[in-house]
This record gives structure tokens, C-alpha cells and sequence, in this order.
């Protein structure tokens, strides 16, 4: 199936770079409108605490969707850290799904607490969690039916029904996409991260991960569970 657009939906500034990167950059090189929303502002993702972090995230952001080659970056600002998949984030990601109309939406796992990576395991985050819940909430039933948010059909944004999801950062994978042509893109947008890459540690995680999933299917990859959806 080809996915014309393509919406994908982090926690964080560098979330869906880290999780499905290859994937993204490949989905774009393909023809796919891709655009990123991410949930918060990402003021907390330091090891000390530093001024005007939330808006280096964003222009960090920027650049790191252009490397992917997405056609657009949405920052929906709630508070870094204190993630909740209330009806605010429910209704912001509603109003994104409308807009955007994708066939193909991208998100966190919202079961994963833990994921084992060689060894040892990655301890899930608790607003990758809540980002989760949230755009499950979002899709079925809020942004397919038009009795939820009136007011955003009020403004001309019609229900929409996507059909593919795609979970990323999950314990649970049905499918390892190897990282392919899109490895060099993935590698290029977390590197533009660089508040959260000192000495290319970020680089290294992601690289760890795609190695981890070597073991099981030959080749480094991204780890994905791919579910059809039916109206």
C-alpha cells in the first residue's frame, strides 16, 4: 500500500527520529507528505538544567525533520516530562489527524515499559506512554466520528478514519524493518539533536538498537508492530 501522507506522533523532539527514523526518511523518498507532531517541548530532556532548552529542542527539531526529508514539523507544547492523555493532547492530536488526513500514522507503544536491548533493557518513558494512549484515543473513535470535537468539524475539519498504524519504541514487535536507504538520513537527524547527542550518544543508542535487532533477522533494523485497522 502506498501511504500518500503520513502523519508520526513523539513524545519528544527526537522520538520518532530515534525510533523510526529509516523508516520515515524512506516513506518520504518514496513520495509521502510526512509530517512530525511532537507532544511536548522537550524543556526537560537535559542532565542539568539549562536556559532556553525548550526552544534549542525546537530549532534542533527543525532541521532534523528537514534531514529526514518530512514535509512538516508540528510542536504541540505541553509541558515536557508531565505528559497526560487527557482531552487537551487527545483534542490537539485529533485536530492533527483531520488536518492531515494520513493513511499511515506512526506512534509510541503505549505498553512498553521496558524494552531488552542485548543484555540489558531501556526503561520506557512515562510521557512515550502517555503520547500512546493518546493517539489510540485520538484515532478511534474521536477523530472517525463526528460527535467528538464539533467544533473542529465547525471549522471545516471533517472526521477521518486512518488505516495503518504502526507502533514504534514497543516491547512487542510483529515486524523488524530493516534500517535500508534511510540508515544515512536517520543517522544525519539525530545527529541535529545535539543537546541531547553529546559525543554522538544518541547516534550510538539508535545504532545499538538497530544492532540488538540484527541478531533476529540478519540485518540492523527498526523495531515495529504493523496494525491494519478496520472502520
Amino acid at each position: 500500500m502506498a501511504f500518500e501522507r503520513v502523519l508520526a506522533v513523539g513524545a519528544h523532539p527526537d522520538d520518532c527520529e530515534f525510533y523510526a527514523g529509516a523508516a520515515l526518511a524512506e516513506l518520504a523518498r518514496e513520495g509521502a507528505r510526512v509530517t512530525l507532531c511532537v507532544c511536548t517541548d522537550g524543556a526537560r530532556g537535559a542532565l542539568r538544567e539549562e536556559e532556553g532548552l525548550a526552544a534549542r529542542r525546537r530549532a534542533e527539531a527543525e532541521r532534523a525533520a528537514e534531514a529526514l526529508g518530512a514535509a512538516e514539523l508540528v510542536m504541540l507544547g505541553h509541558p515536557d516530562g508531565a505528559l497526560r492523555d487527557d482531552d487537551a493532547l487527545v483534542g490537539d492530536l485529533v485536530r492533527e489527524i483531520r488536518r492531515v488526513r494520513p493513511l499511515l500514522v506512526l506512534a509510541h507503544d503505549p505498553d512498553t515499559r521496558w524494552t531488552p536491548i542485548g543484555p540489558r533493557y531501556a526503561l520506557g518513558h512515562t510521557d512515550h506512554r502517555a503520547a500512546g494512549r493518546a493517539v489510540l484515543a485520538a484515532l478511534y473513535p474521536r477523530a472517525a466520528l463526528p460527535t467528538f470535537f464539533p467544533e473542529q468539524v465547525a471549522q471545516g475539519l471533517a472526521p477521518w478514519w486512518v488505516p495503518e498504524l504502526w507502533l514504534f519504541d514497543t516491547g512487542a514487535p510483529d515486524w523488524l524493518r530493516p534500517l535500508g536507504e534511510g540508515a544515512d538520513a536517520k543517522r544525519l537527524a539525530l545527529a541535529c539533536h545535539a543537546s541531547q547527542d553529546p559525543g554522538g550518544a544518541l547516534v550510538r543508542a539508535a545504532d545499538e538498537r538497530a544492532e540488538a535487532a540484527r541478531a533476529r533477522c540478519g540485518v540492523p533494523a527498526e523495531a515495529l508492530r504493523r496494525l491494519p485497522l478496520r472502520p
